[in-house]
């Protein structure tokens, strides 16, 4: 059957129970993953505001060969809770593919419909640069805040090894300057009375406390409640990430949670979340405490995403984080699916909170 035969018999529809296993297995194939059923569940099917996958894909005699996947959540805005959509894993396989009006653009704009019959309200993401094209040129994707991704060096060593081949050289090197910037890190910021830290590897429902007391510093956020946390962080199979609470007489005060992992020639470290209350120094104590941690597990360097007004972007900065151009993909796209939501609002730069932790990216 030739390509173009192929791509008239596709049908385009719904997720149905049953199809997680070739849908899984078609994953690791389109992306040389190896990725568990245990690990599609979690993703699609524990979502924190729908157990019903919102999952369209596209078939050909039966047989699964691409789909469009989103995973749920609710989005604060203002004083109401929305319901949200983010596209993830999204594919086709290469047999199947038909040019920027194939059998992916079907499958986006089934998803669309699929989302107003559900009653969300928005649907936004972080696209590549595939399909950050293909949205806005299709879809009425429209851009919606200003991102940064922001940057801090822990060591010199990664940046050497590139440019020097004495491996004994760049151990020393690595070595020496994470010392140096430990002692920095180490030396400067004061302790906030009172308040202590603990990691934690789990959280309790007192985090729905602290979510009610920091949720209104601003607009637009991800709710991050017992619910959402525990399932992104804590329940996530295989999960590295490394979470440490500032507590004040029994309560929550702040929130740090971190991740580190290798790619390619050097560690990087993920600040997944920063959140603390207002007017206060514990993010910057909880910054310092992170940084010595992430810097003893060998990292190289430390990224962070915020929006381009978010107030807790001093605190990095005091911490010697600066904007990165190219590092890591930051482009933010919306669809507005329903008048719940409007586009000025979203569009307010100053309005938002947002991290790594809002995309499955890290």
């Amino acid at each position: 059957m030739n390509k173009k035969s192929a791509l008239d018999n596709i049908t385009i529809d719904a997720y149905q129970d049953g199809d997680e296993e070739e849908l899984n297995d078609l994953f690791c194939e389109v992306f040389s993953q190896n990725r568990s059923l245990r690990q599609w569940e979690w993703k699609f099917k524990e979502s924190p505001l729908d157990s019903r996958p919102f999952i369209i894909l596209a078939r050909n005699g039966g047989k699964i060969v691409g789909q469009y996947a989103c995973i749920s959540f609710w989005l604060k805005y203002q004083d109401k809770l929305v319901k949200a959509l983010q596209p993830v894993d999204n594919f086709v396989h290469s047999n199947y593919r038909g040019g920027v009006k194939g059998v992916q653009a079907k499958l986006m704009q089934k998803s669309n419909e699929n989302a107003v019959e559900n009653g969300v309200d928005i649907g936004f993401g972080f696209p590549n640069r595939t399909g950050y094209t293909i949205g806005k040129r299709l879809f009425n994707h429209k851009d919606l805040i200003k991102i940064e991704v922001i940057f801090k060096r822990l060591s010199w060593g990664s940046a050497l090894k590139r440019r020097v081949k004495w491996r004994f050289l760049v151990n020393v090197v690595g070595w020496i300057s994470s010392l140096v910037i430990r002692f920095f890190l180490a030396t400067r910021g004061k302790s906030v009375a009172g308040v202590k830290y603990r990691w934690v590897s789990t959280f309790d429902e007192s985090i729905n406390l602290f979510w009610e007391k920091v949720k209104d510093q601003y607009a637009i956020m991800v709710k991050r409640d017992f619910v959402y946390l525990n399932w992104r962080y804590c329940r996530k199979p295989g999960n590295a990430y490394h979470i440490l609470q500032a507590e004040l007489d029994g309560s929550m005060v702040g929130l740090l949670i971190l991740k580190y992992a290798d790619y390619e020639d050097a560690r990087i470290g993920f600040i997944m979340e920063a959140l603390a209350i207002k007017d206060s120094m514990v993010l910057d104590s909880l910054l310092k405490r992170g940084l010595m941690f992430l810097s003893r597990n060998k990292v190289d360097f430390v990224l962070a995403r915020v929006s381009a007004s978010d107030p807790v972007k001093r605190a990095f900065y005091k911490k010697g984080f600066f904007p990165k151009e190219g590092i890591w993909n930051s482009n933010m796209v919306y669809v507005r699916y329903t008048a719940h939501v409007e586009d000025s609002v979203l569009c307010d730069t100053s309005l938002w909170h947002v991290s790594f932790g809002d995309c499955d990216a890290a």
